[in-house]
C-alpha cells in the first residue's frame, strides 16, 4: 500500500500579503505580448480629457487593436460603454497609446488599488509633459 503525501510549497523569504501580491501591477519586458481579445487595457488618447480610459480589446493586429471602451471612473464600477443606439462604443486605436494591458477589476468591477495607483501616477506623468 503506497500513501501519498502532499507537501506544500514553502516560502522563507520575507512576509508578503497574499492579497497585495495577487493585486501587484507587474511591469515586463515587451506587455504588447498580452495583447488579445478579451483582455483590459488602459489607453492614453490624445485630446481627451476624461481619464482613466479603459476598455476590453475586440481584435488585435500589427500596429493596432479594436477596443470596445468601459464606463466608470477612479473609485467607481466599470462597465461596458454604450452610446445612444445602445451599441457599445469601439474604437481601432494604435498600440503607442496602451498604457497598461492585461489587468484584473475587482469583484464590484472597480480597479484594484494597485493598478489605482499605477493608472493616477502614469496619468499625471503624462499631464506632466
Amino acid at each position: 500500500m503506497f500513501c501519498n503525501f502532499f507537501f506544500p510549497q514553502v516560502y522563507t523569504g520575507r512576509y508578503q500579503n497574499p492579497r497585495a501580491l495577487a493585486t501587484r501591477v507587474n511591469r515586463v519586458s515587451n506587455p504588447l505580448e498580452a495583447l488579445r481579445p478579451g483582455v483590459l487595457v488602459a489607453v492614453n488618447i490624445n485630446g481627451y480629457k476624461k481619464v482613466p480610459a479603459l476598455g476590453k480589446i475586440i481584435a488585435v493586429d500589427e500596429s493596432s487593436f479594436e477596443i470596445e471602451y468601459w464606463k466608470g471612473s477612479w473609485k467607481t464600477e466599470w462597465k461596458l460603454w454604450e452610446v445612444a443606439s445602445g451599441n457599445v462604443w469601439t474604437d481601432i486605436l494604435p498600440k503607442e497609446c496602451i498604457l497598461l494591458v492585461n489587468f484584473q477589476l475587482n469583484e464590484n468591477n472597480k480597479l484594484v488599488n494597485e493598478t489605482y495607483k499605477y493608472l493616477r501616477d502614469t496619468y499625471e506623468k503624462l499631464k506632466e509633459s
